[in-house]
């Protein structure tokens, strides 16, 4: 998680010359802005500002305009120097202080901007409209860093001058394609409109035909009921009647993006798949979707051989249980089958290819339009089915190197990174309540065409709808806000799983990093035992970490619909991690920490646990945003154009003669009225807050002077000591005093250690308990006992205690035998019998009996004896 260190750095606030390229010039008071307040504003992202390297352009005042964030930086140190009195500095330097904060960039672009997107390699600009969609060439920087400060008029070409205007479909989404050949002449850029039509335009400055018909052109909500690929799936041309569909509401089209980027780490799929969110909630993809000529990573041939010919041969020798698999699968090879007959192109001369990427022709075989899959959808457990998408942003799978080299001798050279590696796809929604749903899809979209039309055969393809697994929905704005928002997403420079989210009036960033981790070492693991058990407990566990990064206060919107542009974010040495965003009347930005500086921090903790604060003493407040000046204190007042703005021409000789009361008059006073009062309200909620803060201010200095009263009480009770009379004396301790005591209490710490250290090592050094002196006379009486059983019998030393505990028994069974056949053996003669003068004496028969039970209580009492001896043998056996 990235920890923001500062907020707007003070070379991006006012009166600084970064602040002046961000703000507007206009100077317009709130109040002349309350028409445009008032009007609904049409939805749709809000991405006007983006980046070159360290190059920014910006929309602002709904002019582009053009700067280098560390000239900027550059400029504020130098007017810092100037005034602070270095002379030096400035006669060192004359015409770098000379430079314009900005350059506006004129294009003949005559709607409301909303989106401006650079080519991969810098050399074209498109700007998107509510309707409209311009391609404009961008001079080198060097050009642009000129010392003039007049505007630079572009070259700017029309895409689509009967496609994208006016009467036609809002435009979405222009993404330049991944795999496309971009040079300084030429380029590959795909619109999606609402209407659900995407088209690919191959540019080429020399061919001005290129700009104004697509080279290949989809209607979605054709290709969704196709059952050929030989059908007429072009969208409805310009003029013409296109008449009512039940899916002109369920495939209006919020949004697009492709899965990757061209990168040798993602799944080969990925780059020429399109991802299509709908308004209502339902997403489609296109794949392959090519344009004629496109470049293919080192890994992309190899990983689709890897993959379609061992699946085709498995779903061959069971045509019958998985035929449309079979079908779709004989597609692919085909497919891949012309590409690999082909020689690979030369790339154009200037052309920025990807790198280790070979130049091909896109396959006619079976079809450049691919089928439309989906629809993907995921269950949220709300009663209502309309989510009200916004974006989507889609996080491809990793490359199966395993897979990929299995029988290969040479290992492919591909980095990856254990913590950015993953087997699924992973797709991030937002809605038009500033909620973020994350899914997965699990088993992968490959490309997939319609099949061939065939004479005497009807056959319409199974297009099932795919569920997705949702892991997680998040809120990223407060309860009460203003859900009037529509929130985008910003890949981070650092971590693929991590982006932030820009609504309407904040910033909130979100990793899936360390889940990614743990829920591909369980994807992975060879044991699948209870594996369901441990990815539900995964799912159901804290999934993304949610950290926000920029709040825009109230008092800083001056007007209503104002909507934060989408966050950029740039990591380099001058200007450090840092993440930028504006609203038309302020920047702001973050500094964050990086990811080193973030490991150092945690290693940190956890060598040394910090310490719990003094009871006296509180915890220091969090950092928080600068104060940022409100536009309005640097508006113009409405009155100064309140008589060309307000007053009509046939009305203005009468402010030059004596007030009259008439129905004129009236009006004119209450339309001061209502322009001073929206002025002097915006006036008072700027200075309200002002005082406020001042306030807070002061309430901060005071406790900070009481934490530093109390550190001074400390410190004199430290150097002062008790005297006799009972009054505190203060100086009596010298230094020699203080010194001893602190070096009693690092001997007393010394100490302490010291035994700590010698305790533990005593127990570790013990292995057990010895063996006590009874103890040790027991086990002698006891091996005394067993050799006076065994009757002269030799036993070795060595023999197991189990074998001589036996012996015990069955010796204790023999003596309780033969005492029993004894005792039945015994005569019992009656009362009065005499006996034969030779015989021997006569015993009584009490006598007898009790030396009966004389013997068998004995017998008994060893065999107590002999059970417990048993017992003990059993517990030093088990101890040993």
């Amino acid at each position: 998680m990235p920890k923001v260190n500062s907020y707007a750095p003070a070379w991006l606030c006012r009166p600084s010359p970064g602040a002046k390229f961000l703000s507007s010039s206009s100077a317009q008071s709130p109040a002349e802005d309350l028409q445009a307040g008032s009007k609904s504003v049409s939805n749709g992202a809000t991405r006007t500002i983006a980046k070159r390297g360290n190059e920014v352009f910006a929309v602002v005042d709904n002019e582009i305009r053009w700067s280098n964030l560390a000239r900027l930086k550059d400029q504020w140190q130098q007017e810092i120097k100037q005034k602070k009195g270095s002379a030096s500095q400035t006669e060192e330097q004359p015409d770098h202080t000379q430079l314009p904060p900005y350059r506006v960039l004129a294009v003949p672009v005559y709607g409301l901007i909303k989106q401006i997107i650079p080519s991969p390699n810098g050399a074209f600009l498109a700007i998107v409209t509510e309707h409209t969609v311009h391609i404009s060439v961008l001079p080198d920087s060097s050009h642009l860093s000129s010392s003039d400060s007049d505007s630079i008029r572009l070259k700017t070409y029309q895409l689509g001058p009967t496609t994208h205007v006016i009467p036609e479909a809002a435009v979405v989404s222009a993404l330049w394609h991944p795999l496309g050949l971009h040079t300084n002449l030429g380029g590959c850029i795909v619109t999606i409109t609402a209407d659900a039509a995407v088209r690919v335009w191959e540019l080429d400055r020399n061919n001005h035909w290129s700009f104004d018909q697509p080279t290949l052109a989809i209607d979605l909500k054709k290709l969704v009921d196709g059952t050929s690929s030989d059908q007429d799936f072009a969208p409805s041309g310009f003029g013409k009647n296109k008449g009512f569909s039940a899916d002109v509401i369920d495939m209006e089209v919020a949004s697009a993006c492709f899965a990757g980027n061209g990168s040798e780490k993602e799944d080969a799929w990925a780059p020429m798949t399109l991802w299509v969110a709908m308004r209502p909630g339902d997403l489609y993809a296109l794949c392959p979707l090519l344009p004629s000529k496109w470049q293919a990573p080192s890994t992309t041939i190899p990983s689709l051989s890897a993959a379609i010919i061992p699946k085709l041969g498995a779903l061959e020798q069971e045509p019958e249980e998985s035929e449309e698999e079979l079908i779709a699968s004989r597609q692919q090879y085909d497919w891949l089958s012309e590409l690999d007959e082909q020689e690979p192109l030369d790339a154009p001369s200037g052309s920025e290819t990807i790198q280790g990427a070979d130049v091909f022709t896109r396959p006619a075989n079976p079809s450049a339009i691919p089928r439309l899959q989906g629809p993907f959808r995921f269950d949220n457990g709300d009663e209502l089915d309309d989510l009200d998408l916004c974006d989507i942003l889609v996080i491809a799978a990793s490359l199966n190197v395993e897979d990929l080299m299995m029988g290969e001798d040479e290992e492919l050279a591909v980095e990856t990174g254990d913590q950015d590696k993953l087997s699924a796809t992973v797709l991030s929604l937002t809605s038009g309540n500033g909620r973020v749903h994350i899914c997965l899809e699990l088993d992968g979209v490959e490309g997939q065409w319609l099949p061939k039309a065939r004479k005497n055969a009807f056959r319409t393809p199974l297009s099932e709808p795919t569920e997705l697994v949702l892991v997680e929905s998040l809120d990223t704005i407060k309860d009460g806000e203003d859900a009037n928002t529509w929130p985008t997403f910003t890949k981070d420079v650092h971590y693929r799983y991590s982006f932030f989210v820009t609504t309407a009036t904040n910033v909130v960033f979100l990793s899936l990093s360390d889940w990614v981790q743990r829920l591909e070492a369980e994807l992975q693991a060879e044991d699948t035992a209870g594996s369901a058990f441990r990815l539900q407990v995964l799912c159901d566990g804290n999934v993304t970490n949610r950290e926000r990064i920029l709040q825009v206060s109230n008092t800083d919107i001056t007007v209503q619909n104002e909507h934060l542009a989408t966050s950029l974010v740039f990591y380099d040495f001058d200007l450090g991690y840092l993440l930028l965003t504006y609203h038309p009347s302020n920047p702001y930005a973050a500094v964050m920490d990086t990811p080193e500086d973030s490991l150092s921090v945690a290693l940190d903790k956890s060598l040394y646990e910090p310490r719990a604060p003094a009871p006296g003493l509180s915890i220091l407040p969090p950092s928080r945003a600068p104060y940022q000046v409100p536009a309005i204190f640097y508006a113009n007042s409405p009155l100064d154009s309140f008589v060309e703005k307000h007053v009509p021409h046939r009305q203005r000789h009468t402010l030059k003669e004596q007030v009259r009361l008439s129905p004129a008059t009236l009006d004119l006073v209450a339309t001061a009225h209502r322009v001073l009062s929206a002025h002097t309200n915006a006036l008072e909620r700027a200075a309200s807050d002002l005082f406020r803060r001042c306030e807070r201010l002061q309430g901060e200095m005071q406790d900070q002077l009481k934490q530093l009263a109390d550190v001074a009480e400390r410190v004199k009770g430290v150097t002062s000591e008790i005297g006799e009379d009972g009054h505190r004396k203060e100086g009596v301790r010298n230094g020699e005093a203080l010194d001893k005591r602190l070096q009693a209490a690092q001997d007393k710490q010394s100490e302490l250690n010291r035994r700590y250290e010698a305790l533990r090592t005593k127990v570790l050094n013990s292995g057990g308990r010895p063996l006590s002196e009874r103890e040790k006379a027991w086990i002698t009486e006891v091996k005394t006992l067993s050799a006076s059983l065994q009757q002269g019998e030799e036993q070795e030393e060595d023999q197991p205690l189990i074998s001589r505990l036996e012996t015990v028994k069955r010796l204790a069974l023999d003596l309780m035998a033969q005492t029993k056949s004894v005792a039945a053996k015994m005569p019992s003669p009656e009362l009065g019998t005499l006996s034969s003068p030779g015989g021997q004496p006569k015993v009584p028969q009490r006598l007898q009996r009790a030396k009966v039970a004389d013997a068998m209580r004995m017998v008994e009492r060893e065999s107590a004896v002999i059970d417990a001896i048993t017992a003990r043998l059993e517990r030093l056996n088990t101890s040993l």
